[in-house]
């Protein structure tokens, strides 16, 4: 299963800060989320999430200045 990984980089401390983790079946089904991740962050539609912890996540980033990373990567 391939895992997609949002997260945030923080210049001021050494560990990313974490976000959220999307779970796909499929390594299409994981590429097609990665990309609307970020074209759905980078529009600002992410505020129509249902998910608010996201929602306030992502904003709690842009307001801070950090670089938010997004990549997919193999789970179990």
């Amino acid at each position: 299963m391939l895992a997609t990984i949002v997260y945030a980089i923080n210049p001021k401390q050494d560990t990313p800060v974490e976000g959220f983790t999307s779970f796909s079946p499929t390594s299409e089904n994981a590429l097609k989320r990665k990309a609307e991740l970020e074209a759905q962050i980078q529009a600002g539609s992410y505020k129509r999430w249902s998910g608010q912890w996201r929602v306030d996540f992502v904003d709690r980033c842009k307001n801070h200045g950090w670089e938010i990373v997004i990549k997919n990567c193999m789970i179990g």
